[in-house]
């Protein structure tokens, strides 16, 4: 199966701008089921993060209540699920041992994680139902629940078969499990939601005794924040107090806005022909102080970073480029505790490390004597021959296989493809995607963390694979040359058909994954059915703005 790195997956978002495609997120909880409810605010809580120094794990979290979440590997399958979560403290001292699930992150579900301590509990989950620990690792409150968010001002809200309520600390339910939608409680207040008839959810404002403050007649609802919560009606955004008496009109044509914070508040608008959006920062009268110059990509999954705090937010630049901003909208120097935690390459020198030692592996490999040429001279197709399921199982040089059999995506149901997946080395592996009749594209790649080997010998070149011989530049305006490598080859061995291949290498100051997509078309790597899957090829120009591909063949 495909190595997991976390680091690595996210390196990208990283360059991009560190997004999400969910439009709101809850810094309260690492589970995309929050993300569900909210509609387009998102929430502001952001800590300073503090990792302990420790080594082995697959992830480590920030130290929270004193402990860290962790991450065991699994590097037999690093998707499983089970047994998969502890906490260590600042020593690095295992306290909680691996009892408890990972929980899917990511939008293919591709990562692992875990929930933080917060307010001395954390929630868990165990075959597929949350609860809570305290920070000895004693369960308080029974793992009964469908899904919870971390506590916030002494509640959590907790989900029963799709609906939410909350409960505090002792486990007693405070807020009947009856609504469609409910936020943290933040300054005493949360928004919640009712479905109306027309199948739309209205929000209003309710406190901790379940008492309606703001009535249910919004289409979305932020958190009250500094006094105020944003709400919007009729497609425009506004603030209220929490008497429901308009502070900032309810004609703000943003397509999102946040909660406020050191005075300020984020707004947005989709960048044009793009899901990215730009950002900027309005005051407490709606006036925008500081202009829409940053640029948020559509992944991203901010965690409140982008609000102010303390007088400081942390923004991005349409390069991707990440720096903080003081409440004049100048760059200035972070303070401590306020920092990029997903960007790898804080200097050059590090890039520059990483991407000597991959020239030079490249280097030391052989261009006419492929390490896995078999594979690839099996994948050859001959005029009017197409690839068949029993044909791909049939694979030579396979190291074990993880499914022969083409099944879909237990885990994410939305993806209509059927795959099968072999290891070809420690570091290596094969995917081949496609319908239930029929494979269309196989992908070959490898990855490794420095931590594993420093000269990052497991990660496999293009010529591992291929004779370069056999294959042609195509190029194209989707070419990447930086942190992520990108290339578009035609290859053709004698007496056979063409066939297309991508060239994906992601480099990371914690390791490296490289990927080789073949197809019968350059058309075939950019399918809408492949959203879905493990490709790392990205429409990106060099500059990584989304662009449609197009090549010169």
């Amino acid at each position: 199966m495909k190595p997991v790195y976390l680091a690595l997956t996210l390196s990208i978002a990283a360059l991009m701008g560190c997004s999400n495609a969910s439009n709101t997120t809850s810094a309260s909880s690492n589970s995309s089921d929050k993300s569900d409810q909210a509609g387009a605010i998102e929430a502001k809580k952001y800590e300073p993060c503090v990792i302990p120094e420790v080594e082995g794990y697959q992830q480590v979290g920030c130290l929270r209540d004193g402990l860290a979440g962790v991450v065991s590997r699994n590097d037999a399958d690093p998707y499983t699920m089970t047994n998969r979560v502890g906490y260590v403290d600042q020593q690095g001292k295992l306290v909680i041992p691996f009892e408890y699930d990972g929980i899917m992150e990511g939008e293919g579900g591709e990562g692992i994680t875990f929930n933080n301590f917060s307010e001395g509990l954390a929630a868990v989950v165990k075959n597929e139902k949350y609860g809570f620990i305290d920070t000895e690792g004693k369960v308080v409150i029974p793992l009964d629940y469908d899904w919870v968010s971390d506590f916030s001002e002494g509640l959590a809200v907790v989900r029963i078969n799709e609906r939410y309520g909350a409960i505090d600390k002792t486990g007693k339910v405070v807020i009947p499990v009856k609504y469609g939608s409910l936020g943290d409680f933040n300054e005493g207040f949360a928004f919640a939601a009712y479905p109306s008839q027309d199948m739309d959810y209205k929000y209003g404002l309710i406190d901790k005794n379940n008492k309606e403050v703001i009535p249910f007649m919004y289409q979305q609802m932020g958190n009250f924040s500094e006094g105020l919560v944003a709400v919007q009606k009729e497609g425009k955004w506004g603030y209220v107090n929490e008497e429901n008496k308009p502070i900032i009109a309810i004609d703000l044509d943003y397509e999102q806005v946040n909660d406020f914070a050191d005075g300020l508040a984020a707004v947005f608008d989709f960048e044009q022909n793009s899901d990215n959006m730009k950002y900027g920062y309005i005051d407490k009268t709606g006036k925008l102080v500081i202009p829409m110059s940053f640029t948020r990509v559509y992944w991203d999954d901010s965690e409140g970073k982008i609000d102010f705090k303390n007088g400081y937010a942390l923004v991005n630049d349409s390069e991707g480029n990440e720096f903080c901003i003081d409440t004049k909208g100048k760059k200035a120097e972070c303070p401590a505790g306020i920092d990029s935690s997903h960007k790898y390459f804080n200097d050059d020198s590090v890039e520059d490390e990483i991407n000597q030692k991959l020239q030079n592996q490249s280097q030391s490999s052989s261009a006419g004597s492929a390490r896995f040429a078999a594979i690839t001279d099996y994948l050859v197709l001959k005029p009017g021959q197409k690839w068949t399921w029993e044909q791909l199982t049939a694979l030579p040089n396979v190291q074990g296989w993880q499914n022969k059999t083409p099944e879909k995506n237990k885990y994410m149901p939305s993806d209509p493809n059927y795959s099968i997946n072999a290891d070809l080395s420690e570091t290596g592996y094969m995917i081949a995607y496609g319908t239930k009749q029929q494979p269309k594209l196989v992908t070959l790649g490898s990855g490794q963390g420095i931590m594993e080997d420093e000269e990052l010998r497991g990660v496999h070149d293009i010529t591992d694979f291929f004779n370069s011989k056999n294959l042609i530049r195509i190029p194209s305006n989707c070419d990447v040359d930086d942190v992520l490598e990108q290339k578009f080859y035609k290859w053709q061995k004698e007496g056979a058909k063409p066939l297309y291949v991508y060239k994906a290498v992601m480099a990371g100051n914690s390791g490296t994954t490289a990927q080789y997509g073949i197809a019968e078309s350059l058309d075939e790597f950019f399918k809408p059915q492949y959203e879905y899957t493990e490709l790392e090829l990205h429409s990106v120009d060099n500059d990584y703005n989304h662009v449609v591909c197009t090549f010169d063949e």
